[in-house]
């Protein structure tokens, strides 16, 4: 291996990727994403955002294993990797975190086979809103698109339309989201999802929500939505009245963070750093952007 590979570190990376990982990551990812695709993403992501190479390498390697065992690509649309320092003993450490985006939560709703159509929006003071319950249930809204602010998010729904014909119409006032970022330990942080992507996270509350109400599922939507819960932060145990409103059935726990033994043989093999177990919650989060 050249000197350059050896101290370049987006070389490094991407020597890692294409070499001993490409076999994991081509095992977690499913059959239908193209591993080279996958690796090509991710490496155009950290070209993007080079602080991610300068955060614990272990939790970046191991944010892409969970992408790929979602089968998201963390492009800042179906997924991104977010930077948070963590407390490791005495020193506060820059980590990355895989973090499922609602594109992303759609794609894998879509492909669940029982679902036709999938529809989800926040609801913005000055738009027009009404919902109807009943023997003839129905949403409307029109978005206000005039040039001033719309006001504050007031709603999130979602419509789902299965290949039964049969439609699940599900809307969350801003008392129930309140309630899911209240559960949620890093709701109320300055650099936060929730701080930076209301309208995002609103709408994953209410998504997280239709998903019990739908005949058919998936082992993926349930892991997506699960580490999802996991990258929120929520507290079950002290808040698990408000934190039921957002998961969806097998997810009333979250996930102790997970990486293959395999990666950790091929991360140790390129003598990649290995901090000790974390002890404190995450305290400080810098998601890198997302669009829609």
């Amino acid at each position: 291996m050249s000197n350059e590979v050896q101290t370049n570190p987006i070389q490094q990376f991407r020597a890692t990727l294409e070499g001993p990982m490409r076999a994991e990551i081509a095992k977690a990812l499913p059959k239908d994403i193209d591993p080279e695709r996958f690796i090509r993403t991710v490496i155009t992501v950290v070209q993007m955002n080079p602080d991610l190479l300068y955060a614990d390498r272990r939790s970046l390697f191991a944010a892409c294993m969970k992408a790929a065992q979602d089968g998201l690509m963390p492009d800042g649309r179906e997924a991104v990797l977010n930077i948070y320092k963590t407390k490791v003993r005495d020193e506060w450490v820059p980590m990355v975190q895989y973090l499922p985006m609602v594109r992303g939560i759609l794609k894998t709703l879509r492909n669940t086979g029982g679902v036709a159509s999938v529809d989800a929006a926040a609801v913005y003071e000055k738009d027009h809103f009404a919902f109807k319950r009943g023997d003839d249930p129905r949403i409307e809204h029109e978005p206000y698109l005039g040039a001033d602010d719309p006001g504050q998010i007031i709603a999130a729904y979602v419509i789902v339309r299965l290949a039964n014909g049969e439609v699940q119409r599900e809307v969350m006032p801003r008392r129930d989201i309140e309630k899911v970022r209240a559960a949620s330990k890093s709701g109320d942080k300055e650099n936060s999802p929730w701080s930076k992507w209301y309208d995002q996270m609103a709408i994953k509350g209410v998504i997280k929500r239709v998903a019990k109400l739908l005949p058919t599922s998936s082992e993926r939507l349930d892991r997506i939505i699960q580490n999802d819960n996991e990258a929120m932060e929520f507290d079950f145990n002290q808040r698990g009245a408000d934190a039921s409103q957002a998961i969806a059935p097998g997810t009333a726990k979250t996930l102790e963070a997970t990486r293959p033994s395999r990666l950790h043989s091929i991360i140790a093999a390129k003598g990649v750093q290995a901090p000790e177990p974390v002890e404190t919650q995450a305290d400080e989060q810098a998601p890198a952007e997302a669009a829609e």
